[in-house]
């Protein structure tokens, strides 16, 4: 008599992993890049593909962290560990264990979006207003969980620095109340960029501005975007001379520079800073540059065959083509 061997389990790609967890593609690989929650296999192409046990142990924690719970505190727990945490989260919260457990994936994937950009850009606004720091850094962090990386860039760091800039110039916020929300939204940023892991073939980019450019929030809204991507980013902070930045990139063997150009927008020295820096430059290192000002230095950066993004989208985009085919 002969014995059947057991079908293989099937693997599933990230599209179905997103669909049935609720989890984003960018914290989904944040987690397993900074807390190896889970190893998914690679199809010969190179796509990442998950295991039926694999994307119950991603439900879980998605569960338990939709619960209260930290990402570090149950990153290391196996799935029964993690069954018994959402059992007891349900209990405390009052929710039936079986519906704790086996939500379905359109409720799970309703519930991770429920918390809109919306939402957390007006809690964000009223911590402001209310000048409390710790509950606008706790705002902002609890958000990538929610909305993902390039969401809470775009729906809510964005919209939230121009609101605060638009008040504080037409004297409706105090510069107290505009230090604080910058304080914190830079430590933010940088949170960002210093939590996500690169691979060791990932590609490198050197994220500054030039001399006499020092806003930094466009520069650093760039760095954490690359990261989120898995890039390299080496970030230099603001207001730094061709020579320096070049340096960087040669020590670096950066693919790329990216620059964010904002104010002042008519600075006569920039033109000559860009030439300078694609003189000392490799010639396949890209300079890529974006910011309220970049069309006014339109003409220098295309003499030197920068390129322009007018949207962090075409910047990521960029990114993903240059990784995927470096």
């Amino acid at each position: 008599m002969s014995s059947k061997l057991p079908l293989p389990s099937p693997l599933h790609p990230m599209r179905i992993v997103v669909q049935r967890t609720g989890l984003t593609p960018d914290l989904l690989r944040a987690w397993e890049k900074r807390y190896g929650v889970v190893t998914p296999t690679r199809s010969a192409g190179g796509q990442r593909l998950y295991s039926d046990r694999e994307v119950e142990h991603l439900a879980l924690l998605t569960r338990a962290v939709q619960g209260g719970r930290n990402i570090s505190q149950v990153a290391g727990l196996t799935v029964a560990e993690l069954k018994a945490v959402v059992l007891t989260d349900a209990e405390a919260l009052q929710v039936t264990p079986a519906h704790a457990v086996a939500v379905p994936a359109e409720s799970a994937e309703s519930a991770a979006s429920a918390a809109s950009a919306a939402s957390v850009l007006a809690a964000a606004l009223r911590a402001v207003e209310g000048f409390d720091a710790a509950e606008l850094e706790s705002t902002l962090r609890a958000a990538v969980l929610r909305l993902g990386v390039d969401r809470l860039v775009d729906e809510v760091v964005g919209p939230l620095l121009f609101t605060i800039g638009s008040r504080w110039r037409g004297g409706l916020l105090r510069p107290g109340y505009e230090h604080l929300a910058s304080a914190v939204i830079r430590r933010t940023l940088s949170w960002l960029i210093e939590c996500a892991k690169s691979s060791d073939a990932a590609p490198t980019v050197v994220v500054t501005t030039l001399a006499g450019q020092t806003h930094e929030f466009g520069a650093l809204l760039a760095a954490a975007t690359a990261a989120s991507h898995g890039w390299r980013v080496v970030y230099l902070g603001t207001s730094l001379p061709a020579v320096e930045i070049a340096e960087a990139a040669l020590r670096t063997r950066a693919t790329a520079v990216a620059l964010s150009l904002v104010y002042p927008a008519d600075d006569p020295g920039i033109a000559k800073e860009l030439r300078e820096l694609r003189a000392a430059l490799p010639p396949g290192t890209a300079i890529l540059a974006g910011g309220a000002a970049t069309a006014d230095y339109a003409a220098a950066l295309e003499a030197i065959g920068a390129c322009r993004f007018a949207t962090t989208g075409e910047f990521r985009l960029w990114l993903r083509n240059a990784f995927s085919t470096g």
